[in-house]
């Protein structure tokens, strides 16, 4: 993976947006004070390509930007990639992957070890975004055949890393160097295979318990089938007695259908004999009503003079009532019209009053602005006076302004001729200083014969010209003292007058606010002279002789005399409506008599019906009675022959249910014979999964070790290390000028001489001018250059076991340890193996280690954030 473009925003210490372009170098420092957001760059590379940087959530985001966005542009196995991820606050990451569909513009450009793209005018783009984010991520780690972890170890040297791997004590490296060569998978390979055996040990001791439990059961098959044989028995006898005792039952129960019967006889009987006693109740009840009707009929008949004579006085005074009720309709009419011209008058005599009030008080501010007016008149008089005081100190001041002016305008003027002239005076000492040095036969100065003659005319010209010069120098000289010395005394005037124009200005303004108030309070006056006076007295004249709303009171005067003339009476129309409410009962008692005389007549028919009626029922009864006696009779005979139902039943019930509990008893028993053929086919495959079980935990068990610390991952360790001591001594070379070499040692002995078996580990040791030693006895600067040489070992077998090239490299930090000397032993390091990679970048905060690098991205800190830009 080769960087090519980085443009970043909102991102950590990153606010506004800014771009780097790294297809213009090969080597480039990184360099800026501490926090100033070196480190930044390469989280937004790792975070746009792989979502991870220090952070994943919204702490990635700058505190003052809604959200983080990060593009990179990077080349890889001859392809041009893209990838832009953003994160908005609280939502979900968008993540866009692209390849570049035009070949062309991929222009190879003369570097020894690669090529380099530069990008054409014409970019066109093939999106390989897919659904989700999490396949998008996918595709991005297949393309690149490494993911966060493996991207990081194989390319970054990070701060404090770079020596994770020699700084672990010798029994600890190899778990280091599994963790940076991946090995992890191997230890999850080995708990898979811890779990699932576990899960087959747990299965198989299930196995073995059932096999177990079928063994204890084959044992029962001689007891099972002598207690089956004696279930059959008692069962044949208790079925045959159960037969005899329901054809036994089957004959009560005829007997007691017979009985059952005659009482469904009776009970009919006796139900009919009740519904004829219930009715001839309800008819001597319908009799007795209609007899007590017929009296109060009879009665109504033999008032009938005078209940007629009441009716016909009440039907006159209804008559009355109508008449009044129609005045009253009337009278009430006229009366609804009189109301809206009375609410008209109030109205308007209300809107009189109002404009009368609001006159009223217009007089009295009228009264007040007049006394205002006055005091304005003599305020402006005052003002206008302040005015002209203050235009006399204005234009003072500005005549001061313009000779100041000039006369700093002359001071400049002869400054810049003095200039000139000193300038003029120097390169006439010059020549005549030449001059006067001169040797030979030619002018140095024109180039003619240089005689005696010439050279003293030449000199007095010389001197004359640059005499004039100086002359007129001292005359000005002395013009700026004395121009300085007036613009002096013209400054200390100033003080005197710097406020005059905002005087004017100020005294101006409140000339004019107050000829606008009192144009305002004249202009008021004048309107209240010619027309408010003249209404507030029409006024008061309408409201005391109450000369408003004239047609209104008109209309009003033509209805209260309409309603004068209706001649209505309230106090008669209530007296004859009390009268008529006192009356009205006859006419309830004439309607009462109609319907008496209109009923008399089938009351009579109606009550000789209702008599023959009873008497026809009560013979009726008397014959129903008799019926019922014999019914009972003949009952009570056939009772008394009745056989025990009940305990024969329950006899019945007990034979059933032994019958059926000897049943199942028996279907138990035939299923606990039959079930050992069951167990016999059962246990044969029990022993057979028990014996493919044992094989697989065997198996599990030696898969356990080879995924363990001991096994495949060992082995690998042991491949990996002869690459890694070789690349690590290719580097080293040219670290030390070919003085050290690395070597690793795997086993070594245990302190107790005893013991023949030797323990595992991984120890450094170093070979230099000064023979063998261990890793640990080395200084911080020749410790740091062992850390560099098998760090990028590392790195680079570490890439080539995921098939990916390791194409760029960067280091963050890595000098600190470092002396002078051996600083510039690393840089020429770094320079040497730089053949090896497309792009180096190297991190730092040290300003002395800027100028090893002849291109830098310097990294700065502001009020908005970091900002980056590239230097060469």
């Amino acid at each position: 993976m080769i960087p090519l473009h980085l443009r970043l925003s909102g991102f950590l210490s990153y606010r506004d947006p800014i771009e780097l372009d790294f297809t213009t170098f090969e080597l480039a420092c990184i360099s800026g004070p501490n926090g100033a957001g070196k480190s930044t760059l390469l989280d937004a590379i790792t975070w746009s390509l792989f979502g991870q940087a220090r952070r994943r959530d919204d702490s990635l985001i700058n505190l003052q930007s809604k959200a983080a966005e990060v593009a990179f542009t990077f080349r890889y196995e001859q392809n041009l990639y893209r990838v832009q991820r953003s994160l908005s606050r609280g939502k979900t990451p968008i993540l866009e992957f692209q390849m570049h569909a035009d070949a062309s513009v991929l222009n190879a450009s003369p570097l020894a070890h690669d090529t380099r793209p530069t990008l054409g005018s014409g970019d066109s783009w093939k999106p390989l975004t897919e659904r989700t984010l999490r396949e998008t991520q996918a595709v991005i780690e297949r393309t690149l055949r490494l993911d966060y972890d493996t991207f990081v170890n194989a390319s970054f040297f990070l701060q404090g890393r770079a020596d994770q791997f020699t700084q672990q004590p010798p029994g600890k490296r190899k778990d280091v160097l599994s963790n940076i060569l991946g090995l992890g998978t191997w230890e999850t390979y080995k708990t898979r295979t811890t779990d699932r055996r576990r899960l087959l040990e747990e299965e198989l001791a299930g196995t073995e318990a059932r096999l177990g439990e079928i063994a204890t059961e084959l044992d029962q098959e001689v007891p099972r089938r002598r207690r089956l044989a004696e279930l059959e028995a008692e069962l044949s006898r208790l079925t045959s007695a159960r037969k005899s005792q329901e054809v036994s039952l089957a004959n009560h129960r005829k007997v007691a259908a017979s009985l059952a019967q005659q009482r469904v006889l009776i009970e009919t009987l006796a139900g009919s004999l009740d519904k004829s006693l219930t009715r001839v109740v309800e008819l001597e009840t319908r009799l007795a009503d209609r007899q007590s009707v017929r009296l109060q009929s009879a009665d109504l008949a033999r008032r009938r003079p005078m209940i007629e004579s009441g009716f016909q006085a009440w039907q006159k005074t209804v008559k009355d009532l109508e008449e009044w009720n129609q005045a009253a309709s009337a009278f009430r009419e006229q009366e609804k019209s009189r109301l809206p011209l009375i609410e008209k008058i109030a109205a308007e005599k209300a809107r009189f009053e109002e404009e009368l009030r609001g006159l009223v008080l217009e007089h009295r501010e009228f009264q007040s602005q007049t006394a205002s007016i006055k005091n304005l008149e003599t305020e402006l008089g005052r003002a206008r006076i302040l005015v002209g005081e203050a235009e006399t100190r204005s234009a003072e001041l500005a005549q001061l302004k313009a000779e100041l002016a000039a006369r700093r305008e002359s001071v400049a003027a002869l400054k810049a001729e003095n200039g000139a002239l000193k300038t003029e005076m120097d390169a006439l000492q010059q020549r005549i200083q030449t001059l006067q040095s001169a040797e030979g036969i030619t002018c140095p100065l024109c180039g003619q014969p240089l005689s005696p003659d010439h050279r003293a005319s030449t000199l007095r010209s010389l001197q004359a010209e640059g005499k004039a010069r100086g002359d007129q120098f001292r005359a000005n000289a002395a013009a700026v003292a004395d121009g300085l010395a007036m613009v002096s005394q013209l400054e200390s005037k100033f003080p005197l007058r710097s406020g005059a124009d905002d005087e004017r200005l100020a005294r101006s303004n409140a000339v004019a606010q107050l000829i606008e108030k009192l144009g305002t309070l004249q202009r008021l006056a004048a309107d209240w002279e010619s027309s408010g006076n003249q209404r507030l007295t029409e006024l008061q004249e309408n409201i005391q002789n109450g000369a408003f709303a004239s047609e209104e009171q008109a209309l009003l005067a033509r209805v209260d005399e309409g309603l004068a003339r209706l001649g209505y009476d309230v106090a008669a129309h209530d007296r004859v409506r009390l009268t008529e409410r006192e009356r009205r009962a006859a006419d309830e008692d004439y309607r009462r008599l109609q319907a008496a005389l209109a009923a008399l007549a089938p009351l009579d028919n109606e009550i000789h019906n209702l008599e023959a009626e009873i008497a026809d029922r009560r013979s009726e009864i008397a014959r129903e009675q008799d019926e019922l006696k014999a019914a009972r009779s003949a009952a009570e005979a056939a009772g008394a022959s009745l056989p025990d139902l009940e305990a024969a039943e329950r006899e019945l019930f007990d034979l059933q249910e032994q019958e059926n509990r000897l049943n199942q008893e028996v279907g138990g028993a035939h299923q606990k014979v039959s079930v050992l053929d069951d167990l016999r086919t059962r246990s044969a495959e029990l022993q057979s999964s028990r014996q493919s079980l044992a094989i697989q935990i065997g198996r599990h068990r030696m898969l356990e070790r080879a995924f363990g610390k001991d096994g495949v991952p060992a082995l690998l360790i042991e491949q990996a290390l002869p690459e890694i001591e070789g690349k690590a001594n290719e580097v080293l070379d040219r670290l030390s000028d070919g003085r050290m070499s690395v070597r690793f040692v795997t086993q070594a002995g245990y302190k107790d001489r005893r013991r023949e078996d030797l323990r595992e580990t991984l120890e450094i040791q170093i070979s230099d001018g000064d023979g063998l030693r261990d890793y640990e006895t080395y200084s911080g600067g020749e410790a740091f250059r062992v850390n560099f040489a098998i760090r990028l070992a590392l790195s680079e077998v570490l890439a080539g076991r995921k098939g990916a090239r390791l194409q760029t490299l960067v280091i963050d930090e890595g000098f600190g340890s470092q002396d002078a000397q051996g600083r510039q032993r690393l840089v020429e390091a770094i320079n040497l193996v730089k053949k090896d990679f497309a792009m180096i970048l190297i991190i730092t905060h040290l300003d002395e280690l800027k100028d090893y690098f002849s291109t830098r991205i310097e990294v700065d800190k502001t009020e908005r954030g970091s900002v980056a830009r590239v230097v060469s």
